[in-house]
């Protein structure tokens, strides 16, 4: 169907106004960043810092405050892991969901989404005395597995979705050709789906790597400690709010992620698109 022009404008300037309320929150913390503290709190605030300085992202990479390298490591580390795991279980659950009939299908799928009401602090006490009977309080191992009850249910009825839209003809043509299983998985179909195991890899990166209040509680130590933690503990470093080195570490803590978005940014835009058009 032809979008008519005048249904075009209107589209691209609500996605205008949209850009604006995303970017200047962040291009302001950027050049506030780059601002010494005195001009940061200027009456008759300025976009182009008048004085450039880079003080405050040495303070925050630790050249004169808390040390972030080893919080960047357990964010990425827990975030890595728990993506990894949510795309095996999604691509392995939503190819048997999606593919076969068997008994307690539909079950096993309502469970999927009953599961999302269960999150935040209803499960939180619960998951604290289980770690620490378990002896894991206090480890990445904790935030991987409670990340991955988050992230794996919705990544598995999102890759139903995929596999449910394949055409049942690939897989009896694979047969016929001699493929096993496995082979009709592993070298036909998963290659089909590949924009939508890299949506559910971006939601669940994003998802852990921005996560506070699971950490609050089951981080203790530096040893399993987050950056979202060490962001907020950064007011506390030098006994007052020093929001230059603040503004400096939001800058930081966001540039894996925008690494990430370039890399899959095509696979992800396709995937996004595809569930638009399969939903």
């Amino acid at each position: 169907m032809k979008i008519s022009f005048s249904k075009k404008v209107v589209t691209y300037i609500a996605l205008i106004v949209l850009m604006f309320f995303i970017l200047i929150p962040n291009l302001w913390m950027l050049s506030c960043s780059l601002k010494p503290d005195s001009e940061i709190f200027n009456l008759i605030p300025s976009w182009i810092p008048k004085e450039f300085t880079l003080e405050h992202y040495k303070w925050a990479l630790g050249a004169s405050g808390p040390s972030i390298g080893k919080l960047m490591f357990n964010s990425f580390f827990t975030s890595a892991v728990t993506a990894i795991m949510t795309i095996v279980f999604a691509a392995t659950g939503g190819y048997a969901l999606g593919r076969f009939d068997f008994s307690g299908k539909n079950a096993i799928s309502f469970a999927l989404l009953l599961s999302q009401m269960f999150q935040g602090p209803l499960i939180m006490i619960p998951w604290y005395k289980m770690a620490s009977k378990l002896g894991i309080l206090d480890t990445k191992l904790v935030l991987i597995l409670v990340y991955g009850t988050a992230t794996i249910p919705i990544g598995v009825w999102l890759m139903m979705g995929f596999f449910k839209a394949l055409p049942k003809e690939l897989e009896e043509a694979a047969e016929v050709d001699g493929c096993s299983k496995w082979q009709t998985f592993t070298q036909i179909i998963f290659p089909l789906v590949k924009p939508g195991l890299v949506s559910v890899c971006m939601y669940s990166f994003i998802l852990s790597w921005n996560d506070y209040q699971y950490a609050l509680i089951l981080s203790t130590s530096t040893k399993s400690k987050t950056i979202q933690l060490g962001i907020a503990e950064l007011t506390d470093a030098l006994g007052k709010q020093n929001w230059g080195g603040i503004l400096a570490t939001g800058i930081i803590t966001t540039v894996p992620v925008i690494i990430l978005f370039a890399i899959i940014q095509k696979q992800l835009i396709e995937g996004l698109t595809a569930g638009a058009v399969k939903g």
